[in-house]
């Protein structure tokens, strides 16, 4: 049923770094790798422009939706987007925020660019 909807794939990372550093700050990251081909769909919600003054500013609302199997936490990082050939669809990293939420037939979680 799902997995016909799910024609993506990421490559997914996941932060193993624990602890504190010395100024009690959390430690940083070290990616490893989860998922090489994490089967998915990534899309965009709503797009809109803000401007602040001289600012101006395109927010997206990303979403991506996996299978109930898939292992994806919040915090996990999408290095990358791409079809079932490979072509690259969305370049760059992208954050899990905040839970990943429970569908019947599936899970969605927002995503946030990063850099």
């Amino acid at each position: 049923m799902i997995a016909a909807r799910l024609t993506h794939r990421a490559r997914v990372e996941r932060s193993t770094a624990t602890g504190t550093d010395a100024w009690g700050g959390p430690n940083a990251p070290v990616m490893q790798l989860v998922d090489p081909e994490m089967a998915c769909f990534v899309w965009s919600r709503l797009s809109r422009e803000v401007i602040d003054g001289s600012k101006t500013a395109l927010i997206e609302d990303l979403r991506i939706m996996v299978g109930l199997e898939a292992d994806l936490l919040e915090g996990d990082e999408l290095t990358e987007v791409a079809d079932r050939a490979g072509a690259v669809l969305i370049p760059g990293r992208l954050r899990v925020e905040g839970p990943v939420q429970f569908k019947h037939s599936h899970r969605e979680a927002a995503l946030q660019r990063i850099g």
